[in-house]
């Protein structure tokens, strides 16, 4: 009868999910709780440090999930799996290709498409195979635990076995083996498509983690980041060590013995900190200098006997690649000192420290940390100056201008301000841009310091940087 056969179409609905179902729905689940994280990190950390970057991606993968279990019609298969395939290739050739490292809007682009694509046909394909209401419960108890594995493989595991991030890569991977499973019992064509992006999602993989080992010869990844040192150079004149965070060069050093003890970068004589300390000589007494950011510990190249070079870095691996793969503190006439902490904490603990010069040159890849860059923090600074010492902000950035927040700081404590832009025309030389405050006009414009500025165009209508208002919005090029 009717009744009977309604029956046992219900009981055969309802019968248990099998152990490869759940393990299936953990694993979509899983995917797009990694690649959101992934994703997050590739383009707030390698791409461009700016915070708020990571409310993009989040809000993508909140409205496949609204789209597709709230919904009516939205997941629409066949295109998302032909789409798919597509998104994961091009993400895929996107992280591996060094000339697009840089590129922000092709980055945000492409990955933040790739990203909704992505989790749409795994939240899709969660609610494809949602069971019986009576084993909901289950359901929702292996999407739960899928998220919150692919939040620890990302930020718990990978931190501690990869050395850098290549989860993306593998997070890539795995969405593609994914969808080649999904559809092997659908057309051949969307296999074929599947079988050609898993191919193409692991070969930029192996390309990508090729092209991070190409002539590097130390890695390590913690909570701060990824370091990498790396060598290049065809010959002894041309040949220097690097030392990159996330995607962002922190100084070199030259092998050659005329150029090994000279400083390079951002710190060379045409830039705004060299420009400063040059300025400072000759004298009889000793400088005492201070900067927060160590790098490869460039600065210290100018420091001459009886000097102090007082160096702060969070970051403890920084210090131990310092001193283990490059020579400038080493060669150092002056005495070199490298607490590790948060620079203005430590700061805020210490006695005054009489500072001849205080460089704020802290990076998180391409940004200084904002709590480095407020009255509050500036007011600290000041206390450990002395009374013609010398503030140098670098705030050379690709995205951010901050050359304005730097100057109203200065306004509000009664400071002079001058902007030191350098092009870097010399060999070593990287472009670079320094803005110096002191309460002592003229130490602004001892030296060439007066006659190498730029004139800073103050913005009023902005507001003051402090501890509990900053706007990045705002200050984007």
């Amino acid at each position: 009868s009717a009744a009977s056969a309604s029956a046992l179409s219900f009981d055969a609905d309802a019968r248990p999910p099998t152990v490869a179902r759940q393990v299936l729905w953990c694993a979509l689940a899983a995917t797009g709780s990694l690649l959101l994280l992934a994703i997050s990190n590739h383009i707030t950390q390698n791409v461009a440090a700016v915070p708020l970057l990571w409310i993009v991606p989040l809000a993508l993968y909140l409205l496949t999930f609204i789209l597709c279990f709230d919904g009516t019609g939205w997941y629409r298969r066949d295109a998302f799996l032909s789409m798919l395939a597509a998104a994961l290739a091009v993400m895929a050739w996107t992280m591996a290709d060094p000339d697009l490292t840089h590129e922000l809007a092709i980055q945000i682009g492409v990955f933040c498409v790739g990203l909704f694509i992505a989790c749409m046909f795994c939240h899709g394909e969660l609610v494809r195979l949602k069971p019986a209401p009576r084993h909901l419960t289950r359901f929702y108890l292996m999407i739960s635990l899928g998220g919150a594995v692919g939040s620890v493989l990302v930020g718990i595991v990978a931190p501690l076995v990869l050395p850098a991030y290549f989860e993306l890569g593998a997070g890539l991977v795995l969405c593609a083996a994914l969808l080649l499973w999904q559809a092997r019992a659908d057309h051949r064509v969307y296999g074929a498509l599947a079988a050609v992006s898993l191919v193409a999602t692991i070969g930029c993989g192996v390309w990508y983690v090729r092209e991070f080992y190409d002539g590097a010869i130390a890695a390590t990844r913690n909570f701060y980041g990824v370091l990498r040192v790396q060598q290049s150079g065809s010959d002894e004149s041309t040949r220097k060590r690097s030392l990159i965070h996330g995607t962002i060069m922190h100084g070199n050093q030259y092998s050659a013995d005329d150029l090994r003890r000279q400083p390079t970068t951002y710190y060379t004589a045409t830039s705004g900190v060299g420009r400063a300390l040059e300025s400072m000589h000759p004298r009889l007494e000793p400088l005492k200098v201070g900067v927060i950011g160590l790098g490869t510990g460039t600065i210290a190249t100018w420091a001459a006997k009886g000097d102090v070079y007082r160096f702060y870095d969070i970051n403890p691996a920084v210090v131990q690649v310092a001193r283990r793969d490059f020579t400038y503190l080493a060669d150092s006439e002056g005495s070199i000192e490298t607490p590790v902490g948060d620079a203005r904490l430590v700061l805020e603990r210490e006695p005054p420290q009489a500072f001849d010069l205080l460089a704020i040159d802290a990076f998180s890849s391409d940004a200084i940390p904002v709590h480095l860059i407020t009255t509050e923090a500036l007011a600290i600074y000041k206390r450990h100056m002395k009374p013609s010492g010398i503030i140098a902000f670098h705030v050379t950035n690709r995205f951010l201008d901050l050359v304005p927040v730097v100057e109203a700081l200065a306004r509000a404590h009664g400071l002079a301000s001058v902007w030191i832009a350098d092009n870097g025309e010399a060999p070593v030389a990287a472009r670079s841009d320094w803005v110096l405050l002191s309460e002592d006009p003229a130490a602004l414009e001892r030296g060439t310091l007066a006659e190498s500025a730029t004139e800073i165009k103050p913005r009023p209508d902005w507001r003051l940087w402090t501890d509990d208002f900053n706007n990045l919005v705002q200050v984007l090029k």
